[in-house]
C-alpha cells in the first residue's frame, strides 16, 4: 500500500517544498536587484526555474495517471511568486509563449502524416472548421448560461474567448493514448490526429479575429453579435489576409527544409548546425509572416505539415522533439498555473467544472455527428454510429488552447474575469477525466483494441550477432535484398523478419504471412547455395504489438542486435518510442 501511494506523497512533498520556497521570492528578487542587470538576471532566474520544474515534474508524474502537463499547472501555481517577473513583463510573457507555440504547431504539422491528411482533408475540415465553430458558439452560449445560474456576472467578451481559445483539441494528450490501441477502422484514428493538429491552427484564427475586434474597440452585446462581426467584409478581409499568407510562407518553409533534406542525402553526416537549421525555419517563417500580417501559426504548421522527415535527420528530429516535450510544453503549462489567482479559481471552480462536462458530453458529440454523420452515409470511408461515438469521447484540451490563454493576459486587456479560472478547470477536467477512459471507451464501443502482446519474444543463438527487418505489411519482399547486402558485407549471418501487422493484425493473417515469409526464406537460401555462399538463418515472429515497441523490446533483452532496419513510415505521428529506441534505426524507403 506504502509503495503504491509513494508517487503521490513525492509529489505532494515536492509542491510543499516549492510552496515554501516561493514564500521566500521577495528575497530573491531583492537580491537580484542589487545588480545593475537585475531585469535581466530576473528573467534567466525564470527560466532556469522553468528548466528545473519541467525535469520535476516529468519524473515525479511517471508511474501516475496524472499527465505531466497537468501536474506543471500545479506546480505553477505552487511557485507563483517565483514566476512573477516574466508573467508581470507582458513582453517577455509574450515572447516565451509565441516561440513555444511556433514551434509546438510546427511539430504538430511535422506529426501528422499528409498522405492520411489528404485521404481524409473532406471529413477533417468538416470536423476543423465547421465543428469548430460550432463548438466554440455553443460553449460561449454554455458558459454565460452557467455562469447566470451560479449568479456569477461573467463578461460576454470572456465567454466568446473560452469558446474560440477551448475549442480545439490537443494531439499531445491525444496521440499517447491513441498509440495504444488498433482500430478496425483506421480512419478513426487518422481523422482524430489529424483534426486535433487543424483545430490548433483554426482555434487560433477564430481567436485572432476575436482579439482583433477586442482590440478596436468592439463591445458587443450578445455572443451571437461578436459572431455575426466575423462575416463583415473588413474582419474577412483579415481572415483572408492571415490564411494566404500563412498557406504562401508555410509553403516557402517547407522548400527551405526540402533543401535541408537534399543537403543531407550528399552528406549523410548530421550535426550541430542542421538543428540550428531546422529551429531556424519555423522561426523565421513565423517571423516573416506575422510581420506581412498573416497568420504565422497558420505558415509553421503548413510547412510541418508538407515536409516528411528524412532518415538523415533523425538526431535532429529527436532533439527537436525532446525540446518540445522536455520544455516548451512544461513552459506553457507552468506559467498557465503562475497566471491563475487562486481565490479566482475558487470562484469559478463551480462554474468551469460544470462546463467543462458540458463541453465534454453535450457540445462534442453534437459537434461531431452534425459535421461527420453526413459521412455515416458514404459507402466508401464510411464512419458507422460507434466511430462517431469514440471520437465524440475524444475531447482533450491541452497545449495551444494554454498558450491562447497566456497570449491574451501578456496582451493587456482589461474586464476578463473569470477567463484564465474557467480555462483552466476546462483543460484540467478533460486531461483528467478523458485519457484513462479512452481505451475503455474503445473496447465498449468495439472500434479498437488495446495492442498487447504478453508472450516474451524467444530468440536462439544469443552469442551471434543479428538484424531485424521490421514491416508491417509485405514491403519486407523489396527490402530483404538490401538488408542481405549489408549482413553480407558485414559477416552477419542471421536475420530475423520482425512482422507487426498492427491495425490489421489477426491471427489466421499473421499464419498465412508466416507462411509466405518461410517460402521467401528458402527461395532467398537456395539462391545462395548455387552461387557457393553460406546460407543466412533466418528467423520471423509475428507480434500484435506496435513494431517500434517490439523493436525496442528485442534490444532490452538481446545486446548481440546489430541494427533494425525499417521504412520511413515508422514515422507516423512521431511516436515516442522511435525518437528514444536505444537500437541503431536504418531507414529503407
Amino acid at each position: 500500500m506504502t509503495r503504491k501511494f509513494s508517487p503521490y506523497i513525492r509529489i505532494s512533498v515536492a509542491l510543499l517544498l516549492i510552496s515554501f520556497v516561493s514564500n521566500f521570492a521577495p528575497h530573491v528578487f531583492s537580491f537580484f536587484s542589487q545588480n545593475g542587470d537585475s531585469a535581466l538576471l530576473l528573467t534567466f532566474f525564470g527560466i532556469a526555474l522553468i528548466f528545473a520544474l519541467s525535469f520535476t515534474v516529468f519524473y515525479l508524474s511517471l508511474g501516475t495517471p496524472i499527465p505531466s502537463f497537468v501536474m506543471a499547472i500545479f506546480f505553477g501555481i505552487a511557485a507563483q511568486p517565483l514566476f512573477g517577473p516574466i508573467v508581470h513583463n507582458h513582453t517577455i510573457l509574450g515572447a516565451l509563449v509565441s516561440f513555444g507555440a511556433t514551434l509546438i504547431l510546427f511539430g504538430g504539422g511535422l506529426e501528422t502524416p499528409f498522405g492520411n491528411f489528404r485521404k481524409l482533408a473532406l471529413k477533417i475540415a468538416s470536423l476543423s472548421f465547421l465543428g469548430l465553430f460550432l463548438t466554440a458558439f455553443l460553449f460561449s452560449l454554455v458558459v454565460l448560461f452557467i455562469g447566470n445560474l451560479f449568479q456569477l456576472n461573467i463578461p460576454i467578451v470572456v465567454a466568446v474567448l473560452l469558446g474560440a481559445v477551448l475549442a480545439s483539441t490537443d494531439p499531445a494528450a491525444i496521440i499517447p493514448i491513441l498509440k495504444q490501441l488498433r482500430f478496425f477502422n483506421r480512419d478513426t484514428k487518422d481523422i482524430i490526429v489529424s483534426e486535433s493538429a487543424m483545430t490548433d491552427v483554426t482555434g487560433t484564427l477564430l481567436t485572432i479575429a476575436f482579439i482583433s475586434l477586442i482590440a478596436v474597440g468592439g463591445t458587443l452585446m450578445s455572443v451571437g453579435d461578436w459572431y455575426q462581426a466575423l462575416f463583415t467584409a473588413e474582419t474577412g478581409m483579415m481572415l483572408a489576409k492571415q490564411i494566404l499568407y500563412g498557406v504562401l510562407f508555410g509553403v516557402i518553409g517547407y522548400f527551405l527544409l526540402v533543401g535541408l533534406a537534399r543537403l543531407k542525402k550528399k552528406d549523410e553526416r548530421e550535426s550541430g548546425a542542421d538543428t540550428a537549421y531546422f529551429f531556424f525555419v519555423p522561426v523565421i517563417v513565423f517571423t516573416i509572416t506575422m510581420a506581412f500580417g498573416g497568420s504565422g501559426y497558420l505558415a509553421v504548421f503548413v510547412a510541418g505539415l508538407l515536409f516528411m522527415m528524412s532518415d538523415h535527420l533523425h538526431d535532429t528530429e529527436r532533439f527537436f522533439n525532446q525540446s518540445i516535450d522536455g520544455f516548451l510544453k512544461p513552459m506553457i503549462f507552468l506559467l498557465l498555473g503562475a497566471l491563475v489567482d487562486i481565490q479566482n479559481l475558487i470562484t469559478y471552480a463551480a462554474v468551469g467544472i460544470l462546463s467543462a462536462l458540458v463541453f465534454m458530453f453535450v457540445i462534442r458529440p453534437l459537434a461531431v455527428f452534425l459535421t461527420l454523420g453526413p459521412f455515416s452515409f458514404i459507402r466508401k470511408g464510411r464512419l458507422t454510429w460507434k466511430d462517431l461515438l469514440f471520437i465524440s469521447f475524444i475531447r482533450e484540451t491541452g497545449a495551444i488552447p494554454a498558450v491562447l490563454l497566456v497570449t491574451i493576459v501578456s496582451m493587456g486587456f482589461s474586464n476578463l474575469d473569470g477567463l484564465v479560472a474557467i480555462g483552466m478547470w476546462v483543460i484540467l477536467a478533460t486531461l483528467i477525466i478523458q485519457p484513462p477512459l479512452t481505451p475503455l471507451m474503445a473496447r465498449l464501443l468495439k472500434v479498437g483494441t488495446e495492442i498487447t502482446d504478453e508472450e516474451a519474444i524467444r530468440l536462439n543463438g544469443h552469442g551471434e550477432s543479428f538484424v531485424i527487418l521490421g514491416s508491417r505489411g509485405h514491403s519486407y519482399l523489396e527490402r530483404l535484398p538490401r538488408v542481405e547486402a549489408w549482413a553480407e558485407q558485414h559477416n552477419v549471418n542471421r536475420i530475423m523478419l520482425l512482422h507487426c501487422l498492427e491495425d490489421h493484425y489477426t491471427s489466421e493473417l499473421a499464419a498465412r504471412m508466416g507462411e509466405e515469409a518461410e517460402e521467401e526464406f528458402k527461395k532467398i537460401n537456395a539462391e545462395r547455395e548455387k552461387e557457393s555462399k553460406k546460407p543466412f538463418q533466418f528467423s520471423y515472429i509475428s507480434r500484435k504489438g506496435f513494431l517500434q515497441r517490439n523493436i525496442e523490446d528485442i534490444a532490452k533483452t538481446h545486446s548481440n542486435l546489430a541494427l533494425a532496419f525499417v521504412g520511413r513510415k515508422v514515422l507516423d505521428y512521431r511516436l515516442s518510442e522511435v525518437r528514444q529506441l536505444s537500437v541503431p534505426l536504418y531507414f529503407l524507403d
